[in-house]
Order: structure tokens, then sequence, then C-alpha cells
């Protein structure tokens, strides 16, 4: 219930709208019961020519109304009717559009706040919240998720509501009638709650268990499209098929056990509401035979406790939809709830211009319970470029990732000018780092709004100089519409050495003092990679450069080189000091020379 209720609270900012679309709702059950309150008492007056009853307990202005029906005669009331049946049908029109419109309305803007809130949660959270869970796990909440409760609201809270007062107006019009014969009323309901409770218990099992397979299926799909090149190229066509057949048979599967229960309720409810009416039938027409109940007010009851019907049948499969939408909102409310390992003091500062000092304390860092880094301390003065190299996994990658608050350390702190990068705000620290990654991500959008990412404000001519900066002004100024050009889902209508090159002058446009290169130049060619080693040696004054490379080219920038291996810094120092003091750097410029040919030397 309080999952529910959370839920509910999305509709206050939109209470306006709401509160219009259940002003309709009333109206067109009102509408309704006059429709059934009136038709057969006046048909009974025209045919048999009756008095229609008038109670002691009507009020003035509907009993002046009955004594006003009463006293015209069959031929011109049956004009008044007949006028009067399309008018009624007209408003009741009217008011079931505004009603579903209005109604509809406020749901999709309760399902825009849910999935920009979930949207949102997902971009705040840390990086290893990310890699923990598969990202077709995240589509699925996001777009699967959010329908189901969508799906609740348009359905679930308009037929709680409406059906509710459908079942008021006709309860009201059957109690006015005959009050015992609708005491059957309070039979069936406990009658048609019983099977609902027991159905919508496994309902709400079954739908946590689909949304679990419907992640799956997201996530094979995924997978099979971004790996598509693989797939084919290594002729695993049919055992992709296989993997995505067995996650969508088992969607199917449950579906259809979900569908069977929630289709079951409706002939259960049908069943006990029939038997209601047989009991009703042969107590009121033995009313009419023995003159106790004209024909027509009998059959305005019947009609009255039929009409229940359709409610307590939407009320009844309401339940199961309901249990499906609680499933879901738990899900979305287990990201919504979860806290970021990353989290921004309360009290945390700006960050003023970093110009002295970079310090790592003690820094340890694990990955789960891998370790990644082991009590790392070194100091990065500014305007140094240091480079980082070691074996594959040693955690270089770890260290420079802290910097920007990725993740947070499991022991030990990180300073800027003094300041603990914990104490700083998260914008004025990331502002002053500019990052290119091991994997270039680039987005389907222009050349200028790739580069543009991290200053949508800059003018053309800094993104051209930026592009300069990088040696990639040349190759854009070649591409069909040059800047303008978009380059297509994560940029794949440009070579891998072209992107990366993208990706490094979208880090210097900025112009942040600090700079991380991981692996950058991982996926150049030889002419790319000396073409980005020219546009390194350009920048490398007055900014700090933390570089990640397994290419000596690179590393011999460098002010100074750190060996890390299995999470500890094992050596560091200049080029030509590591060449006479570390076994181990010496190794790695000598693989380096075996790749790198005859005409590279030390």
């Amino acid at each position: 219930m309080s999952t529910y209720l959370r839920l509910l609270r999305y509709l206050r900012p939109h209470l306006g709208v709401f509160g219009l679309a259940i002003l309709c709702m009333g109206l067109s059950s009102l509408l309704g019961g006059v429709q059934l309150g009136a038709v057969f008492p006046l048909a009974d007056r025209i045919v048999t020519n009756k008095a229609i009853p008038s109670p002691a307990w009507l009020p003035g202005w509907l009993a002046a109304l009955v004594a006003w029906f009463n006293a015209v005669e069959p031929v011109p009331l049956t004009t008044v009717i007949a006028a009067a049946i399309p008018v009624l049908f007209v408003l009741k029109g009217l008011s079931e559009f505004w009603q579903a419109f209005l109604m509809n309305d406020a749901t999709q803007r309760v399902i825009r706040d849910l999935r920009q809130a979930l949207f949102d949660r997902f971009i705040g959270l840390s990086l290893d919240y990310h890699h923990k869970f598969p990202t077709g796990q995240t589509m699925s909440r996001i777009l699967y998720d959010t329908g189901i409760v969508q799906n609740s609201i348009t359905e679930g809270v308009t037929d709680l509501i409406y059906q509710s007062f459908q079942i008021l107006v006709c309860l009201g019009i059957a109690l006015a009638i005959n009050w015992k014969l609708s005491l059957i009323v309070l039979v069936i309901v406990p009658l048609i709650a019983w099977p609902i409770g027991r159905i919508g218990k496994l309902l709400k099992k079954l739908s946590q268990q689909g949304q679990s397979v419907m992640a799956q299926l997201n996530g094979t799909i995924l997978e099979s499209i971004q790996g598509i090149q693989v797939i084919q190229a290594f002729l695993v066509e049919p055992m992709a098929r296989s993997q995505f057949a067995a996650a969508n048979e088992r969607s199917y599967r449950l579906t259809r056990k979900l569908q069977k229960r929630m289709t079951v309720l409706s002939p259960v409810t049908e069943l006990i509401g029939a038997c209601a009416m047989a009991v009703v039938f042969w107590v009121g027409i033995r009313s009419v035979l023995a003159d106790r109940m004209t024909l027509g007010t009998f059959l305005m009851f019947l009609a009255a406790m039929a009409s229940l019907i359709r409610p307590f049948k939407r009320l009844a499969r309401l339940h199961g939809v309901n249990q499906q939408a609680l499933a879901s909102a738990e899900r979305i409310f287990e990201v919504l709830d979860t806290p970021s390992s990353v989290i921004e003091h309360a009290k945390a500062r700006v960050l003023p211009p970093f110009h002295r000092e970079i310090v790592y304390e003690h820094v340890s860092f694990h990955y789960d319970s891998q370790p990644a880094l082991r009590g790392v301390s070194l100091t990065i003065p500014f305007g140094e470029t240091l480079a980082l190299v070691g074996p594959s996994g040693g955690g270089k990658s770890t260290f420079v990732n802290l910097l920007p608050r990725f993740y947070e350390p499991s022991a030990g702190r990180i300073k800027l000018d003094g300041l603990d990068i914990k104490h700083v705000t998260l914008t004025s620290l990331r502002g002053q780092i500019g990052l290119v990654s091991q994997q270039t991500v680039l987005f389907n959008d222009t050349v200028r709004a790739n580069i543009a990412l991290g200053k949508p404000d800059a003018d053309f001519m800094e993104i051209v100089e930026a592009a300069k900066m990088a040696n990639a002004h040349p190759f854009i100024s070649r591409l069909p519409k040059g800047y303008d050009t978009v380059i297509g889902e994560r940029g794949d209508l440009l070579s891998g050495g072209e992107r990366q090159r993208l990706a490094i002058a979208r880090a210097l446009l900025p112009r942040p003092p600090i700079l991380i290169f991981d692996e950058a130049t991982s996926q150049l060619d030889a002419h790319s990679e000396r073409l980005i080693t020219e546009a390194l040696e350009r920048i490398i004054h007055h900014r700090t450069l933390l570089i990640v490379a397994h290419r000596l080219s690179t590393v011999r920038l460098a002010h100074r080189i750190v060996l890390i291996q299995e999470g500890r810094i094992v050596e560091h120092g200049s080029h030509d000091e590591l060449l006479q003091k570390s076994p181990l750097y010496r190794r790695f410029c000598e693989l380096q020379l075996m790749h790198a040919g005859p005409e590279t030397s030390v």
C-alpha cells in the first residue's frame, strides 16, 4: 500500500487536470443514472398510463418533476422523451470524452515525471552501479516498468474512481426502489473479493518474474545490436537467435500465465453476478405479479442491479492490474532509493582554479572484494606531464578515474591545491578536468555538437581551434558537410583514429587545467599516433597531464613516468632513470621497440 501511495504522490503536481477528470467522471455517472432512472418509469407511464410513483423521501424539486410527468398526456410525453434522449447522450458523450482525455493527460504527465526522475537518478549514480547492473535492465526499468505503471494509472485509477461512481449511482437507484432486494449486493462483494485477493498475490509474483525476463530480453537485444559485427564475423547467428528465442519464450510463457489469471476474474465475477441477478429476478417478478411494484419500476431496478456487474468486473480486474504495477513500481523506487557511492557534501565548496598540485594520500580502492589500488601515495605538481605504465589490470585507469570522482576511494584521500576533492562540488571539480577515455564515446550528432559537448556555448572559431590542436581539422574539412556532418551512432561513420581525435578535441575545448588521457592513442595507426603526439607536445605547457599509455612514443613526452603493478607504485622517474634502474620498464620498452619496428629509438 505504501508503494501505491508513493506512486500516487506523483499526481500531486497535476491535481488540477486530475480534478477536472474526476468532475467529468462524476457528471458522466450522474447522466448515466438519469438515463437509467428515467427511461423505464416514463415508458411505464406512456405504455400503461400508470402514474410514476413518488416516494415521500424525494426532494421537492424532484417530486414536482414527477408530478409534471404524471400530468402530461402520453403522446406529448413521448415527444419530450424523444427530444431528451439525444441531448442526454450528447452530454454523456462529451463528459466521457473529457474524462478520458484529461485522465490520459494527467497520466502522461505523471509518467513523464517518473521517467525523468528515473533517468536523472541513473545519470547521477556512480560508475560502480552501472558496471554492476546490465544495460538491458536499465532500459527495462525506464521503458517497460514505467509503461506498466502508466497502464495502472490510466486504467486503474480511472476505474477505481469512475466505476466507484457508477456503483454509487446504480446502488442508490436500487436502494431507493427496494432496499431489501438491494442487500443482495452485500452478499456479492465478499464473494467477488475472495478470488480477487487469491489471484492478486500470484499476479504480483508473476509480474516480478516477467519484469526480470523482460530485462534479460532487452539485454539480449542490446548486446546483439552492439556486437552484430562480431556475431556475423564468427558465424554465431544461430547462437544469438537461440539465446533470444529462449528469453522470448520465457517472456511469452510468463505473459500467458499472467493473462490467464487476469482473464479468469471476469467469468468468475460474471457468474457470481448472474446468480445474484437470478435471485433478484425471481423475487422482483413475484412483486410485480402481486401488484406491489409496477413493471417499469422493476425493470429500472433490474437495470440498476445489472449495471453493477460491469463496474464490479472492472474493479475485480483492477486488482490484478495494480498488482502488476506495484511490482514495477517497487523496481522503479528501488533505483530511486539507491544511494550513490559518490555523494556531494552538503557544504561542498566551489573548487578554485587549480594551480599548485594534486596529492594522492595512501589511496586504496576495491572493485567489490577485488583490490585495484593499495595505499598509493603520489604528488603531481601543476604543469607536470605524468605517464602511467605497467601491466594490464594493474590499476592505472583506476588511478586516474578516482580524480574526477567517478569512484570513491576505499581508503585515503585525494587533494587538489590542499582541498580534499570530497569537499568540493562535483561540477567545479569535473569542470577543471578534461577526459579522453579508453573507449571513445561519440553521439549521433554533428561534429560541431560532439566537440562542443563540454562547452555548448562555444563559438565556431573555438571549436575549430580545438580541432586543430587535436589535429582533427584536416579530416573534418574533408567531410561532406564539414563540422555540420552527422557522424552516426557511436561515430560509426568515422575511423577509429578520427573518432579518437574528435574525443581529444572535445576534451581540449573547455581548456581545463588537468587533462586525463586514458590510452588515448590505443586505437590509432602510426600516422594518426604521430599527429596526436604532435598535438600533445603543443598542449603540455601550462597544463597537468595524466597519461595512461602503452605506446612508447606517448610515454616519452612525460616529465615523469610511474610504473603501477598490482595496485602499487613500484617505480617512478624519468625515461632515462627508469631505463637504468627498472627491469620492468626496460621490458616495457623492449616490447614497444619490437612492435614499433626499426625506425623507433630509445
